[in-house]
C-alpha cells in the first residue's frame, strides 16, 4: 500500500510540474519602490496572478545598482517561484563590474521581454544648439559641454559616453544620485545635456523647457514625432533603449518556463496592461527566443564597448 501511495504521489507531482512550484510567485525588483521598474512590475502582477492561478507579489531588493536583487534570484530555487524584473542595466553591469557574485550569462535565463523604452538626448534651450550635430561641433570647437547622469555606470552615463565615442565629442560627465536631480540641474542651467527614457523627458520637450536633440533609435517616437532618430541625424551607431524583461534562475524546468512566458505575453498584450505600459513608453513584448537573442546581442555589443570606455563600478 505504501508503494502505491508513493507512486500516486510521484504521478501527481509529474502532472503539476508545468506550474511554478511555489504557492506565491515573487517578482523581484532590484531597485527601491516607486521607480519605473517597480511600476512595471506592479502593472503586470495582478494579471499574472489571474493567468497563473497563483499569488504574484512584487518584492523590492535594491542595492549595488541592481546586483543585490539579481544575485538573490540567481541563488533562488529554479522552480518558477522567484523571478527577476531586469532592465538593460543587467547587461551593462556585466561590463562595468568586475566581481559580480553571479554569472549574468549563465546563472539567469530569459523568460520574456515586457517592453523597451526609447532613449532621448536633450539640451538646455539657451545652449544655442538645435541638433546633435551642432552639439558635437560645439564640443569639438573647445567649448566646455557637460552632460548629467544618474550615477557612474548608469545607462545615462553610458549613453553620454556612447555619444563621445561615436561622434568624437568631448562632453564632461557630471554624475548625480538619480535622474531627477540631474534633470533639475539641467533645467536650472547648471549642466548642458543628458539622455534618459523618452517618457521621462517628453513633457519637458513639449513644454519648451528643454531641446530634444536626437532619439537613440531607428524609429521616431510617437510621443515626440518631430525629434529625429540617430540614423536621420547621421549617427547610426547611436542606438540605445532601456529594456524591461523577466529572468528566471538557470535550470528552471522547460514546462514551467513556457507557462511563465505565455502568461507574461498574455498579460503584456492585454488591452488594459498594454495601455498602461504604452503610457510609460514601453514598446512591444518579446517571447523567450526573441528575448534570448536580444540579450546575446546586447552582451556582445556592450561589454566590449564598456571595457573600451574604462567605466568601472564597485558592486
Amino acid at each position: 500500500m505504501q508503494r502505491v501511495r508513493a507512486l500516486l504521489f510521484l504521478l501527481s507531482c509529474a502532472v503539476a510540474a508545468p506550474s511554478p512550484a511555489a504557492d506565491v510567485v515573487k517578482l523581484v525588483v532590484p531597485f527601491a519602490a516607486g521607480g519605473p521598474v517597480d511600476q512595471v512590475a506592479r502593472i503586470i502582477a495582478p494579471g499574472l496572478t489571474a493567468a497563473l492561478g497563483k499569488t504574484v507579489v512584487v518584492e523590492n531588493r535594491g542595492g549595488a545598482g541592481g546586483v543585490v536583487g539579481a544575485n538573490y534570484v540567481a541563488k533562488s530555487p529554479a522552480d518558477g517561484g522567484t523571478l527577476l524584473v531586469a532592465t538593460s542595466g543587467y547587461v551593462m553591469s556585466a561590463g562595468t563590474m568586475t566581481q559580480l557574485p553571479y554569472d549574468p550569462r549563465k546563472d539567469l535565463e530569459p523568460v520574456a521581454l515586457i517592453g523597451q523604452v526609447q532613449t532621448l538626448m536633450i539640451a538646455r534651450p539657451d545652449l544655442g544648439v538645435r541638433t546633435l550635430r551642432e552639439l558635437v561641433d560645439k564640443s569639438k570647437s573647445g567649448a566646455r559641454i557637460s552632460y548629467g547622469s544618474s550615477g557612474v555606470g548608469s545607462t545615462m552615463h553610458i549613453g553620454g559616453e556612447m555619444v563621445n565615442v561615436y561622434t568624437g565629442s568631448q562632453m564632461l560627465h557630471v554624475p548625480y544620485r538619480g535622474a531627477a536631480p540631474a534633470i533639475a540641474d539641467l533645467l536650472a542651467g547648471q549642466i548642458d545635456a543628458l539622455n534618459a527614457d523618452v517618457t521621462i523627458l517628453a513633457p519637458y520637450v513639449r513644454e519648451g523647457k528643454v531641446r530634444g536633440l536626437v532619439l537613440f533609435d531607428t524609429q521616431r517616437s510617437k510621443q515626440l514625432p518631430d525629434v529625429p532618430t540617430s540614423v536621420e541625424a547621421g549617427y547610426p551607431d547611436l542606438q540605445m533603449s532601456n529594456a524591461y524583461g523577466i529572468l528566471a534562475p538557470a535550470g528552471t524546468p522547460e514546462a514551467t518556463r513556457r507557462q511563465l512566458e505565455q502568461a507574461i505575453l498574455k498579460v503584456a498584450r492585454s488591452p488594459e496592461v498594454s495601455d498602461k505600459l504604452g503610457g510609460m513608453g514601453l514598446i512591444g513584448p518579446m517571447d523567450t527566443e526573441q528575448f534570448k537573442a536580444k540579450l546575446a546581442s546586447d552582451f556582445d555589443r556592450w561589454i566590449p564597448f564598456l571595457k573600451k570606455t574604462g567605466i568601472q563600478v564597485q558592486p
